[in-house]
């Protein structure tokens, strides 16, 4: 059989319907409420055909179909691809993302204040991932020495994000010193990236080779922050309660089965990091797209972000896949370019 343009708009409709009613859809539905301007006869031979195909499937207590997996992707690839796109969200999306902070705030407080702010926009688990700290650059560090030659380090990358880590050193280096070396890497390392801060592209001038061992200290120092990725890569999630609440999920082990997701922060963290390459491109996953084994009855909209054009995030959005793919999408989109206008105000 063809997948000819009859079907596709009756498809459309049962996809539409559905999303927005949250029950099958039957065809003297679709002939009563819509445009199509077919017959209910001529309407469910075609919704059969439909089922024969893949698109469609019905659950045993009812005449009425639903959308299988196949038909939801055939939606969102064909019906709303354009959003998919992701240039920028709507104008009206981002006039809902009212995000209310200043240059001052630190990275995760804008990042947890925004998965916030998702979760009551869309109604679904929102989660934001932080840039990881190997990917982020140099932006600041500093010194600070304590009675009983303790020492405390203090390193700011460009993302914001503050590394404290206490250390001692062998040899007679005095407060200045401390600063020297400081001030030599603070001019040399500047918006290097952490991956690629190493001793080698360092120049040290000639009457500061004494430094050398204490910079080379804090250089392992710095690196050791930045392998610590996954401690660091942090995840914000919010929202898990507007997942349970959803009438997709009403039976007890569907419940079960999606608590055992939204509570596995370590899942959902890969979840959003398997998204491939660094450009800001929105991704859909839909029921068994997400998971080898586990539940089926979820999609991710899901996209890369950006800060001072490099350091990448990750924002994502997991409900039914029954969700309202547009008005996601959308939102999704609005949080990417408030990112943007934020960490220009901060840069």
């Amino acid at each position: 059989m063809r997948l000819t343009d009859r079907k596709k708009e009756i498809l459309r409709e049962v996809v539409s319907k559905f999303i927005e009613f949250a029950g099958p859809v039957s065809s003297q539905n679709l002939a009563e409420n819509s445009g199509l301007e077919l017959s209910p006869a001529t309407i469910r031979k075609e919704m059969a055909e439909l089922e024969d195909m893949g698109y469609l499937t019905h659950p045993y207590t009812s005449a009425g179909r639903i959308p299988s997996d196949k038909g939801y992707r055939f939606f969102v690839d064909n019906f709303i691809k354009d959003k998919i796109k992701l240039q920028s969200g709507s104008s009206k999306a981002l006039a809902r993302v009212n995000l209310d902070v200043d240059k001052d705030m630190e990275l995760e407080a804008i990042l947890q204040k925004s998965s916030e702010q998702l979760a009551r926009l869309t109604s679904y688990l929102s989660m934001i991932v932080a840039p990881a700290v190997y990917h982020s650059r140099f932006r600041h560090l500093e010194i600070l020495k304590f009675n009983g030659g303790n020492l405390l380090l203090v390193l700011i990358t460009d993302t914001g994000r503050v590394f404290k880590r206490n250390f001692i050193i062998e040899g007679d280096y005095n407060s200045l010193d401390f600063q020297s070396a400081s001030n030599i890497l603070n001019q040399q390392l500047k918006d290097i990236s952490i991956s690629d801060i190493d001793y080698k592209i360092l120049k040290i001038p000639e009457n500061n080779s004494s430094l050398i061992p204490l910079i080379k200290k804090i250089l392992e120092i710095i690196k050791s922050c930045g392998q610590e990725t996954l401690l660091y890569n942090r995840i914000f999630i919010h929202g898990a309660s507007s997942v349970l609440n959803q009438p997709d999920f009403i039976n007890l082990k569907k419940i079960q089965e999606i608590l055992s997701i939204i509570e596995n922060e370590y899942l959902l963290l890969n979840l959003l990091l398997d998204i491939s390459g660094d450009n800001e491109e929105l991704i859909v996953k839909i029921g068994s797209e997400i998971f080898a084994e586990g539940p089926d009855d979820l999609s991710l909209v899901a996209s890369r972000y950006k800060i001072y054009g490099y350091s990448t995030g990750a924002i994502g959005v997991l409900g039914p896949k029954r969700m309202d793919y547009c008005r996601v999408i959308d939102i999704i989109g609005a949080f990417v370019e408030s990112f943007k206008q934020i960490f220009n105000m901060k840069a």
